[in-house]
């Protein structure tokens, strides 16, 4: 199998993969989950061939964009409930407690709103499987090695300067920057490491420096993906208006923060 043939049955799998998260009516909230990291994967594989595909990928990313910020809200409340349940531990105090139903609420309302304005995600199915007609006719005969290779070192330029402006001003715009960069980043290494054993071929002079930042990148996003979830549970817990109840747990989330600092 050759390079170009590897990265366009990846790029095919991660589109039917989708496809099946969002058709996922057992549990919505796991499907609406792993659809959004699934449409993450599919943008930082294109991404590898976008010296090749041009124009092409414009409308690609704008489609997989609008598909991804629909489906935002959802995961975001479902992340919330997950992570208050996490923090409240296994005997949660009554403030967890009450707050856990206050998310698990809002979360589920928003999952009946979508589902009546876009019955069994029909609508998304349907655009998903347009997006995948136009990702198949992409020319992937053209992502040769040296294209791949090409779009990673600049993928770590890209990670590099995103740091420099944390360092000079760590707003969270700029963290957030950061974070998408080094997920990404993070992201293609591993691609690149599958296309590689899939065609039985070795990274060459690469193979410590791929390896090395693959681990620095997955180390980094984790930690920052971490922070910004930490950070999106406090304000949806002070948007509870209860402050008797959820000051004492505002304040457990900015002892967790504190793990961070460093980062």
């Amino acid at each position: 199998m050759s390079i170009p043939t590897a990265m366009a049955l990846f790029a095919s799998r991660e589109c039917r993969g989708i496809a099946r998260s969002l058709a996922n009516t057992k549990d919505r909230h796991a499907g609406i989950h792993a659809a959004r990291k699934g449409l993450r994967r599919l943008k930082s594989l294109l991404r590898l061939g976008s010296e090749v595909f041009g124009d092409a990928l414009v409308e690609i990313e704008a489609r997989i964009g609008k598909l991804a910020t629909g489906l935002s809200p959802l995961r975001d409340a479902h992340v919330a409930v997950t992570l208050a349940t996490h923090l409240g531990g296994p005997r949660p105090s009554a403030g967890w407690a009450e707050a856990i139903l206050v998310l698990e609420h809002r979360r589920d309302g928003r999952l009946v709103e979508a589902l009546h304005k876009d019955p069994r995600f029909l609508k998304r199915r349907h655009a998903m499987r347009d997006l995948c007609d136009l990702i198949e006719r992409l020319p992937w005969r053209l992502v040769k090695r040296g294209v791949v290779e090409a779009a990673l070192d600049a993928g770590q330029r890209r990670v590099a300067s995103a740091q420099k402006r944390v360092r000079k001003g760590a707003t969270p715009a700029n963290l957030h920057r950061w974070r998408r960069r080094a997920r990404r980043m993070r992201m293609q290494l591993q691609y690149w490491k599958r296309v590689l054993s899939a065609t039985h071929k070795t990274a060459h002079h690469r193979a410590k420096q791929d390896k090395a930042a693959t681990h620095a990148m997955a180390k980094l996003s984790d930690a920052l993906g971490a922070k910004q979830d930490l950070r999106a549970l406090r304000v949806q817990l002070r948007a509870i208006r209860k402050p008797g109840l959820t000051t004492p747990l505002v304040e457990q989330i900015a002892d967790e923060l504190k793990k961070f600092r460093k980062v």
